[in-house]
């Protein structure tokens, strides 16, 4: 009989710590919604040549670190540098060309004041002798040749202010040429600067597929820089649209990879995505069917990782995360998530 009311016990102690058991469970998942749907995500910085070329010298290998602006590689720059030489020249002779289009200006300028003192004096001369003429002072012959002389006068005037209107007029456009030289040049020295091919961020090089003597073509990739710290690491996590009642922006995460599944990480929540995974999808699902089942969504929830959690940038691009969020704790400020 003793036997009998100790099993019974036995099997109540039993069945209240499975009901207990059952319900903190219940409790915990639902305010600690958790989903190990999630992986490491981060920034990948393609690094491509701007122009076209051979590699000349290649200063990084896979998986080596570098810092922003740090040489990657160098392409071949004969052919660039004689396109400077030649815009260097062009851009001398255009120089050359406006100098002496402004001399001959200065040059028109000076015979047009000569070519008005000597219309002047005509004038002049032109006036005392028709007074002459009229008091009959003068022969004809005299007051012709003052006529002449002022007709001849206003003509070589006319004609040397006609001379530097052309003058002007081609000085305009050798500014013009000047300045198309200018750009030319600039351009031929931006071409140039192309060959010279470097980070464009603080990371760790991946993917790399640059060879010397290789001839490569503008867009073609290289290799990639992925950098592992701060804002450019984050988790995506896909939780099911059940879990997401509670969910909110700023709320702590904590979290763990497979890698090291002692280690907890920290984070924050730091936005919904704006629909499912099955939306972006290159074949969406149609529903509009006879043949309709329900399937539970997921929706990608971007995480924030905690800096000083990742303090040694031992999170990798792709890791499987297993991660928990906080619902009952109060979310950060707008400003903190950002």
């Amino acid at each position: 009989m003793k036997k009998k009311w100790i099993s019974l016990a036995i099997i109540f102690i039993f069945v209240v710590a499975v009901v207990v058991g059952g319900v903190l469970y219940w409790r915990h998942a639902r305010f600690y919604p958790s989903t190990e749907d999630a992986y490491v995500n981060g920034d990948i910085f393609p690094v491509a040549s701007r122009v076209p070329g051979s590699i000349k010298a290649v200063y990084v290998s896979d998986n080596q670190v570098v810092r922003k602006g740090e040489k990657i590689a160098d392409l071949d720059p004969s052919d660039y540098d004689q396109a400077i030489d030649k815009a260097q020249a062009g851009l001398a002779e255009a120089t050359a060309a406006l100098a002496a289009d402004r001399a001959l200006i200065a040059q028109t300028a000076a015979r047009v004041d000569a070519a008005g003192s000597r219309l002047d004096l005509a004038k002049i001369d032109l006036k005392r002798f028709t007074e002459l003429h009229d008091r009959n002072s003068v022969p004809k012959q005299r007051y012709d040749q003052a006529v002449t002389t002022a007709q001849v006068a206003a003509a070589e005037y006319a004609s040397v202010k006609k001379a530097l209107s052309a003058a002007r007029a081609k000085l305009s456009v050798a500014e013009k040429r000047v300045g198309v030289s200018k750009v030319q040049l600039s351009n031929a020295e931006l071409q140039r600067s192309y060959c010279t091919i470097t980070a464009p961020a603080d990371g760790t090089i991946s993917k790399k597929s640059a060879q010397v003597g290789q001839v490569v073509a503008p867009g073609q990739p290289l290799c990639a820089v992925v950098p592992m710290q701060g804002a450019s690491v984050w988790i995506e996590a896909n939780f099911k649209e059940t879990q997401l009642r509670r969910i909110q922006t700023g709320q702590p995460v904590t979290f763990h990879t497979d890698v090291q599944p002692d280690r907890t990480y920290h984070g924050w929540v730091q936005s919904l995505s704006a629909g499912t995974g099955a939306t972006f999808s290159l074949l969406p699902p149609e529903n509009a069917t006879g043949n309709w089942v329900k399937v539970v969504q997921r929706l990608p929830v971007r995480i924030a990782v905690d800096p000083a959690s990742n303090g040694d940038h031992s999170l990798r691009l792709g890791l499987s995360v297993h991660v928990e969020v906080d619902t009952l704790a109060a979310p950060r400020h707008v400003a903190e998530t950002r």
